[in-house]
């Protein structure tokens, strides 16, 4: 019995001395995964420190991009509205013009005759000039609200780019 003791005792040396040497091996694959997974995670942290480098350029270029056309769209505004201005003092001048020529018919003596046929013309020009103007107004606020329309879809995009970029 003592011997069958003493078996066991060298069964459970051997056993310890194995279990001691698989964990020494199993610390050391252990400690090299560990060098291997932060070599890793450096490299991805690199890659996406690069990355995000790169989407704030983009970002950036985007907004130079969209803010460029703001101010195209805004100044093709200003010019519709310069124009519709434009027109309307022309029909204005216009109109001035025809009520000049008409006085002057009306007090020439030959003319008299004619009164009646003028002050209809007059009054078909007048038409015309107020409806010319009035097409003219309703372009230049078309024209402004699609200017607007399209800064607000400039806008909406750019931030919802930016809401995704940034995850805000």
């Amino acid at each position: 019995m003592a011997e069958k003791k003493k078996d066991l005792g060298d069964m459970a040396g051997k056993v310890k001395e194995e279990a001691n040497e698989v964990a020494g091996k199993l610390k050391g694959k252990a400690s090299e995964v560990a060098t291997k997974a932060k070599e890793v995670a450096t490299d991805i942290a690199g890659e996406a420190s690069e990355a995000a480098t790169k989407a704030k350029d983009l970002a950036a270029d985007l907004a130079d991009e969209a803010s460029d056309k703001f101010a195209d769209i805004k100044e093709d505004a200003a010019e519709a509205a310069s124009k519709a201005q434009e027109l309307a003092g022309e029909a204005t001048e216009a109109v001035d013009k025809a009520k000049a020529k008409v006085q002057e018919l009306m007090n020439d003596e030959k003319v008299q005759a004619f009164k009646e046929d003028a002050a209809e013309k007059l009054e078909d020009m007048k038409e015309d000039v107020e409806e010319a103007a009035a097409k003219a107004k309703a372009k230049a606020t078309e024209l402004a609200g699609e200017a607007e329309e399209a800064v607000e879809e400039i806008t909406k995009k750019a931030k919802g780019f930016f809401s995704r970029l940034f995850g805000k």
